[in-house]
């Protein structure tokens, strides 16, 4: 059985709002959450086109996987890291259409109708009207053609909607992963599995403001991505990754202190220090201490050890991307509304 909680990467993805009210539209751009990248739309027949016309450009779900062949020269698929790297520079990521939100009574073609055209099945779909009666949202449902059904005579509707799109989002990104991991068999990485990382990384969201993340490894952990495109590396360890990190600073002549303090549990050295200290021949351990962050502790199916650090990408071997959360809003805004 399938256990994964969390995809290994996230990063917003378009929704695409269709009602035949356009002064309806406007106002409910007024109730989305300003981070929430939309097209709107009062035409069926444009919005089927738009949405069906980017089938092509729908990236491929083996694209984060790669083989391995074991001591035992058995071959594994695993995820590769390199290809969750590349993910953060594509500048069409956001553009990907994750949720089509539909008003149900329209004059060409009503919500149902319109949801079963959506050739994607990826995609999810929330019914959103005052017309649609309870039987036919759950026959909707039940048929698989929608995945959410929200009334816009319902007490917070707005609130309610906007809670929605952000767990249909993640919800769009993991079930497709999901997927691709049924077909080809993964060793999926336990962190991926657990509940309390989940938490842990929804919690870190509004403290760092992050609103991308992309799992990494030796440490594992993520890169989490602001919408400027700044960066910060969130290592993770087990007992037996701090453990070798502890064993790696100490090969790498880390001073006594430095060692006491990794091997305690309660700090974390930063990676890409340790990296950089293991290709200097100089005294590189000399400002370890301002390298070093406190470990916080989370418990979920192991114990984990936390810390995020914030040093410059490119000593992590990373560059900022080109194409941020911010310039893509600010192109909806400018540009994005011509496409209808």
């Amino acid at each position: 059985m399938n256990r994964t909680r969390l995809a290994p990467y996230f990063h917003p993805t378009q929704i695409v709002l269709v009602d035949d009210d356009i002064d309806f539209l406007g106002n409910l751009s007024l109730q989305l959450e300003a981070d929430l990248p939309y097209l709107l739309f009062d035409s069926t027949e444009k919005a089927l086109d738009y949405i069906n016309d980017r089938d092509d450009e729908t990236p491929s779900r083996q694209r984060f996987f790669r083989l391995e062949e074991d001591r035992d020269g058995r071959r594994r698929v695993k995820l590769d890291n390199e290809a969750l790297a590349r993910e953060m520079h594509f500048t069409n990521r956001f553009s990907r259409i994750s949720i089509a939100m539909i008003d149900y009574a329209m004059p060409r073609m009503n919500g149902l109708e319109f949801c079963s055209r959506i050739r994607d099945p990826h995609i999810k779909k929330i019914l959103f009207t005052g017309v649609a009666t309870e039987a036919e949202a759950v026959e909707g449902f039940n048929d698989g053609l929608i995945d959410r059904y929200i009334r816009k005579s319902d007490h917070n509707v707005y609130e309610h909607l906007n809670r929605t799109i952000r767990e249909l989002q993640h919800t769009h990104i993991l079930e497709t992963f999901k997927t691709a991991i049924d077909v080809f068999d993964v060793d999926v990485p336990p962190l991926l599995g657990d509940d309390a990382i989940r938490e842990l990384l929804f919690t870190l969201r509004s403290r760092y403001e992050f609103v991308e993340y992309y799992m990494v490894f030796n440490p594992t952990g993520f890169v989490l991505i602001d919408g400027d495109g700044g960066l910060y590396r969130l290592v993770i360890v087990d007992e037996a990754e701090q453990q070798a990190m502890v064993e790696r600073a100490a090969a790498l002549g880390a001073p006594a202190e430095c060692i006491r303090l990794l091997r305690a549990g309660d700090n974390l050295l930063d990676p890409a220090f340790m990296s950089r200290a293991g290709s200097d021949s100089t005294d590189a351990y000399r400002h370890w201490k301002s390298h070093m962050r406190v470990a916080e502790r989370v418990e979920g199916a192991r114990v984990y050890r936390w810390a995020v650090f914030e040093s410059d990408p490119g000593e992590h071997g990373m560059t900022r991307p080109t194409a941020t959360f911010n310039r893509y809003l600010e192109w909806l805004d400018t540009v994005g509304y011509s496409l209808m």
